[in-house]
């Protein structure tokens, strides 16, 4: 009988060392797959990717619909250049020129401070 429990006891310390040796192997997996550097390379990796379907989506979108594209593009530099257009339209229905503008600006300013 003691021959019998010796083989169970055997047979259960190698399934052991199997489930031991599965479960060492798993967490080198895990320790490789969450290092910081292979996660901010899947990161920039994974942007890259979704840029070139950006990329891609925007120049079908404009060879699609050239004059909407030039009208966003247009409506975007208009609101990027508001402020200095702004002052140009002003400038011109008042009738200043530039440099009376640029004097009046450097006068403003000096008495700020």
């Amino acid at each position: 009988m003691s021959d019998v429990h010796e083989v169970r006891i055997a047979r259960a310390r190698g399934d052991a060392d199997v489930a031991k040796a599965r479960l060492m192997a798993t967490l080198d997996e895990v320790k490789t797959r969450l290092a910081p550097g292979k996660l901010a390379s899947d990161a920039v990796q994974t942007a890259k990717n979704k840029g070139i379907v950006v990329a891609d989506d925007t120049v079908t979108a404009v060879k699609d619909k050239p004059l909407m594209a030039a009208g966003i593009a247009a409506a975007a530099a208009a609101y990027i250049a508001r402020k200095p257009l702004i002052a140009a339209v002003g400038r011109w229905v008042s009738g200043e020129d530039e440099n009376k503008a640029n004097n009046r600006a450097a006068v403003e300013a000096a008495f700020k401070e």
